[in-house]
């Protein structure tokens, strides 16, 4: 499978987390082996994938507005942002649903505790 730079940085994420095909992992090794940018903007993005929190992130690539970036490290700062926002959204969502799902339980054992009490 021949691979291009732009399609090797697209898959680097899906590729970090194990979430591509063994063949696509082939061709993404073997690419990074012959190709020294993109086996540059692996090692960034691994990196970058190792922090723990946004806090810990250089002063310079907090803002991916300014010039000095490169491309890189804009979409390392695109790809970082895009997956902090996604983890938010499903943080709440599970909270939610776990919320929800204990109300219900505690208005069903509401209910059956009173009804078993009007019944005597």
């Amino acid at each position: 499978m021949n691979m291009t730079c732009n399609f090797a940085k697209d898959l680097a994420e899906l590729y970090h987390e194990n979430l591509v095909s063994p063949e696509t992992a082939d061709a993404i090794r073997s690419h990074l082996k012959t190709c020294t940018d993109c086996r540059k903007y692996y090692r960034e993005f691994r990196a970058l994938q190792g922090q723990k929190s946004v806090d810990v992130i250089p002063e310079r690539l907090k803002n991916p507005g300014f010039s000095d970036l490169s491309e890189t490290e804009k979409r390392l700062c695109e790809t970082l942002s895009r997956r902090l926002r996604r983890r938010r959204f499903w943080g709440m969502v599970g909270t939610s649903a776990v919320v929800g799902a204990g109300s219900v339980m505690l208005a069903v054992g509401l209910l059956l505790t009173y009804k078993g009490r009007t019944s005597l």
